[in-house]
């Protein structure tokens, strides 16, 4: 059973990060426009330069997303999301530059995803970003329920300023592994 959803139409709605999807198919475009809430937990494998041993943290809290997407086809979604996750006391912001997703049945499709990574710390941290995910299609009216793995792969962050690890490595990485639990609303 499919629900009726608002359409936003033309490149200029979808900020131009559709052109691949544009490119594929011949259809008039239109992209549907989504809010993700909820929860994560990740765990953090820090490399800091000076220290031999690896840190190990775990750190939970909101995850807030904003992205939208486009079906190709009748089991193909491509699109590209901003995610902002609250990890501790430090800010995680990634973006998924592809984010696609393919759909199995009217209910459940999976998912995988790839792109940038900035971890919010004395000086940011940068890296690559990718993982996979379940969706749970229509839970209430244009509401999703989405479970996600992720991993930010050495997140590298350089040691600049004078309290920075001195000795070693001019670099500190970082490995985070999470998992995110959310609900996505679509307009």
């Amino acid at each position: 059973m499919k629900s009726k959803r608002t359409r936003v139409s033309g490149a200029g709605a979808t900020g131009g990060i559709w052109m691949m999807a544009l490119l594929v198919s011949s259809a008039p475009a239109a992209a549907d426009v989504f809010v993700d809430f909820g929860a994560q937990t990740s765990r953090v494998e820090a490399r800091i330069a000076n220290m031999e041993d690896t840190v190990e943290t775990t750190e939970s809290g909101v995850h807030f997303g904003i992205g939208a997407s486009r079906r190709v086809g009748e089991l193909n979604e491509f699109g590209a999301r901003l995610e902002l996750d609250m990890m501790g006391s430090d800010l995680f912001l990634a973006v998924r530059a592809l984010d696609y997703r393919r759909h199995l049945s009217d209910r459940f499709s999976i998912s995988g995803f790839l792109g940038a990574a900035r971890l919010d710390l004395a000086t940011p941290a940068y890296g690559y970003y990718l993982g996979g995910g379940l969706q749970l299609k229509e839970v209430m009216q244009n509401l999703d329920l989405n479970l996600d793995l992720r991993y930010g792969d050495k997140v590298a962050r350089d040691n600049l300023l004078p309290t920075d690890p001195q000795g070693g490595s001019p670099d500190n990485f970082y490995d985070i592994t999470g998992i995110s639990l959310y609900l996505s609303y679509r307009f």
